[in-house]
């Protein structure tokens, strides 16, 4: 009897040992892809075990970590057997929090109701931009501006009309571009606020206990002793990014840099220190299910309660594409559990899903350092010279300096995300301007101020002016010389716009005589000349037009 029970404790002691053998390693995290709101971590740890089961512990893992993505994979010859996810909890004790002020506490309430206002707001200039275009396209392209009109009057009615509805709506686009950039702009000052005010409150008050361990639990077999490297990668939330630009221009005879740069935030309480970035335009969260069309049914609405029958049956029987009365939620919940299905079983997922769509990746050469405190990290992502034409507007009428102006071609292959960029000229900041690619034509023009390299004078020459009188009418012939001077080093490309008065008046009438070759836009008697002028060149432009209005009536408008 002493022989037998000295066998079974011989048997069970070893096992029951053998079942509990943990070991903890040195992990560190090597890698991070950060994502716009979360980010996948890459921890790694070298391990040496004996014969025998083992569950290998990574610990100083993230509360935040969404224990369905851990994935797992290892080098030696090992057998990984399970993987999970495990909180320790701490001795129970009563907790010590420190009271934050109330205005604190206040502040990041009303922080994140203005960021959810904001939101909103933003979506409405949006939709107020697109309708004020959609209704000048169709001013645009009525049958009074192809010429389709009977009569001269006809005409002049409708050219009046037209000028005044584009003005209006040229001008509500102008206050609701100013008004979408400074809703943006505030709603960067409100996101950094936030993040600096949880940030705060995370340091006075910890989400959980220091002595609380998150850690994650790879369990493996070993057939002999041996030695190797385990890698765990892991999504985690209360991390991101957002991106910000900086266009420089060193000069007009060389090209525009678009400086590129990230502002990198995590507070999801795991060690960032010295990893290898990853900035990446997907959204891990997204459905990429392809959705189904179920059957469209039509009856009488006396049959509705046979249809519901029908409609229960099916879903009984787990026809749900052919049951269109099931609710949208259903459907959205159903591909859900689809989509975890597949990330639990295909530890892949994430590298096909980013084959097959269109996003873009940065990986970052250098090493980063991004402590958890919620606060913006900036990091280079990428250096572009962008092809670019310069030209020097003048508009002598109104002002007699030459505003330089940089158009930018080839937006579209920078897969740029919507964002602010400061502008630079010649090492000085210029200003700030909103780059936003779902609405940015091929084309951007960015004003880089004043240049005082290009002198321009706009004279009336008084010689050539002169009235004539037709019975009551009083003809007025004017004239104006406008003198172009290049004082920069370099040849220059010259866009000169001037006017010619347009009539409101049957009565009065404008007839141009010499405009030097100029585009005249009828509607609205803008003039426009482009010209070249090399260093030190000069040139004048000279155009001319003729009035004629009743001697006895006082003209409204100067020219």
């Amino acid at each position: 009897m002493k022989t037998i029970v000295y066998l079974l404790i011989c048997i069970v002691v070893p096992i029951f040992c053998y079942s509990n053998n943990e070991k903890v390693l040195n992990s560190t995290v090597k890698n991070v892809t950060v994502f716009l709101n979360s980010a996948q971590v890459n921890r790694s740890a070298n391990f040496s075990l004996d014969a025998g089961t083992t569950d290998l512990i990574f610990e100083g893992i993230s509360p935040f970590i969404n224990s369905k993505s851990i994935q797992v994979k290892g080098t030696g010859k090992i057998t990984i057997i399970d993987v999970k996810y495990r909180i320790l909890q701490p001795e129970i004790e009563l907790p010590t929090f420190t009271t934050l002020p109330p205005k604190i506490i206040n502040d990041i309430k009303l922080l994140e109701d203005s960021l959810n206002d904001l939101s909103f707001d933003i979506d409405d200039i949006l939709n107020k931009k697109e309708v004020l275009n959609l209704e000048k396209n169709v001013l645009l392209q009525n049958k009074f501006m192809k010429g389709s009109v009977d009569t001269i009057p006809e005409l002049k009615d409708a050219m009046s009309y037209l000028r005044k509805q584009l003005n209006d709506i040229n001008a509500e686009l102008n206050k609701l571009k100013r008004i979408e950039f400074k809703l943006n702009s505030n709603k960067s000052e409100m996101q950094q606020r936030l993040n600096t005010l949880k940030a705060y409150n995370n340091q006075k008050n910890p989400e959980k206990s220091k002595d609380v361990k998150h850690q994650v639990v790879v369990t493996v077999s070993v057939d002999e002793p041996v030695q190797g490297k385990l890698n765990i990668n892991y999504m985690v939330t209360n991390a991101g990014w957002n991106p910000e630009y900086d266009i420089r221009a060193e000069g007009t005879d060389k090209p525009v840099t678009l400086v590129y740069k990230a502002n990198v935030y995590q507070n999801s309480g795991e060690k960032w220190e010295n990893v290898k970035l990853k900035l990446s335009t997907i959204n891990p969260n997204q459905s990429y299910a392809k959705p189904n069309l179920g059957v469209l049914y039509l009856n009488y609405l006396y049959n509705t309660v046979v249809l519901a029958q029908s409609r229960r049956e099916q879903m009984k029987e787990g026809n749900y594409a052919g049951c269109v009365s099931q609710p949208a939620y259903l459907d959205d919940e159903l591909e859900k559990n689809k989509m975890k299905d597949v990330m639990a079983n295909y530890s892949s997922d994430y590298t096909q899903a980013q084959q097959t769509m269109t996003n873009v990746e940065y990986d970052i050469n250098l090493s980063y350092t991004i402590p958890s405190d919620g606060q913006y990290h900036k990091v280079a992502v990428q250096n572009y010279e962008l092809a670019t034409d310069y030209y020097h507007y003048l508009l002598p009428r109104i002002d007699k300096q030459a505003y330089l102006v940089a158009k930018i071609t080839d937006w579209g292959k920078l897969d740029l995300l919507a964002a602010n960029a400061n502008i630079y000229f010649e090492g000085t900041y210029v200003g700030e301007t909103s780059i936003n690619p779902s609405i940015l034509q091929d084309t951007m023009e960015i004003s880089l101020g004043k240049d005082r390299g290009i002198i321009v004078e706009r004279v009336k020459d008084k010689d050539n002016v002169r009235n004539e009188l037709i019975g009551s009418n009083v003809k007025k012939t004017i004239q104006y010389n406008i003198k172009l001077k290049n004082n920069k080093l370099q040849l220059c490309n010259l866009v000169i716009e001037d006017q010619i008065p347009i009539s409101q008046n049957n009565e009065i009438i404008v007839k141009d005589l010499d405009l030097s070759s100029a585009e005249y836009n009828k509607l609205n008697g803008i003039l426009t000349w482009k010209a070249k002028l090399k260093s030190q060149e000069s040139k004048t432009i000279s155009f001319s037009y003729e009035i004629e209005y009743n001697k006895n009536k006082q003209l409204a408008s100067a020219f």
